[in-house]
């Protein structure tokens, strides 16, 4: 036992029964606080295998366990549209976030983030003036701010119907390597993806691989006057869509309504991290 707890104040105590009822004890009520804590900020935690999980989410060879979820936890099982993009987004790159955002109310589907700053939070942004919920997956506890700023954002998602879903630990802080971890949960989470400004090279780039790695389609998308789209790697090719936007628009409406009434495809290959 001591082993396990280390440098607790039951090593070297004489009376190891007490002194481990108080432990447990003081840790039941900090439980419960925190209980009380996530109850108050309607907060629910949602494990694998419940009947509210979403099912999407077991495509992936590395299901998280649980989802901490703010707001509406039913939004996160709906057949939904997820996009994302560069944190430094470009004229262009908000341009065609904004475009697919004027499609949403004829979509009728959810859309899927990460409440970054740039791409993230414009699509947010635009799927709440569409009139459609919005779900943002942190790479964060779901107590923790980020990015600084963002905290009336997330109010208005959810005075929207939308949702705030992490699988971290209530007040986790960032690191690059949670934000790659939580990119695959965007990847799985949607019916299609739309990365509207990415480069190979980018925090994108991980939910893009990921994407299609779980045989998601993908939409993408680029204005007439951004470079052709011949620099996607050509594995990405297959099965997926490219489009000029305003030019090819009736295409990739057709596309995103064909991917959202169809039963997604089998997955080809098992999702790893790297």
């Amino acid at each position: 036992m001591r082993s396990l707890l280390g440098r607790s104040e039951l090593q070297g105590n004489d009376d190891g029964g007490q002194a481990w009822r108080e432990t447990r004890n003081r840790a039941l009520d900090s439980a419960k606080r925190r209980c009380q804590e996530l109850a108050l900020a309607n907060v629910s935690i949602i494990f694998q295998g419940e009947k509210n999980f979403p099912s999407q989410l077991n495509d992936l060879s590395n299901t998280p366990h649980w989802l901490f979820v703010q707001g509406q936890v039913d939004v996160l099982s709906r057949r939904s549209i997820t996009v994302v993009g560069s944190r430094k987004a470009s004229q262009d790159g908000v341009w065609l976030t904004r475009y697919v955002g004027h499609c949403l109310s004829e979509f009728g589907a959810p859309t899927v983030s990460g409440l970054a700053d740039g791409i993230d939070q414009e699509i947010h942004s635009a799927s709440i003036q569409a009139g459609v919920p919005t779900i943002a997956f942190l790479g964060t506890g779901i107590f923790t701010e980020y990015p600084k700023g963002s905290d009336r954002l997330r109010r208005t998602i959810l005075d929207n119907g939308g949702a705030i879903a992490t699988e971290y630990l209530i007040k986790e802080g960032y690191s690059a390597a949670n934000f790659v971890r939580r990119n695959r949960l965007q990847a799985a989470l949607g019916s299609l993806l739309i990365p509207t400004e990415w480069a190979v090279k980018s925090g994108t780039a991980h939910t893009v691989r990921y994407a299609h790695e779980l045989s998601r389609p993908i939409a993408f998308l680029r204005t007439p006057a951004q470079p052709d789209l011949s620099w996607v790697p050509r594995e990405y090719v297959p099965q997926n869509g490219f489009f000029t936007i305003p030019t090819e628009q009736d295409g990739f409406v057709d596309f995103v309504f064909r991917h959202l009434n169809s039963e997604p495809r089998s997955k080809t290959t098992q999702l790893t991290l790297l």
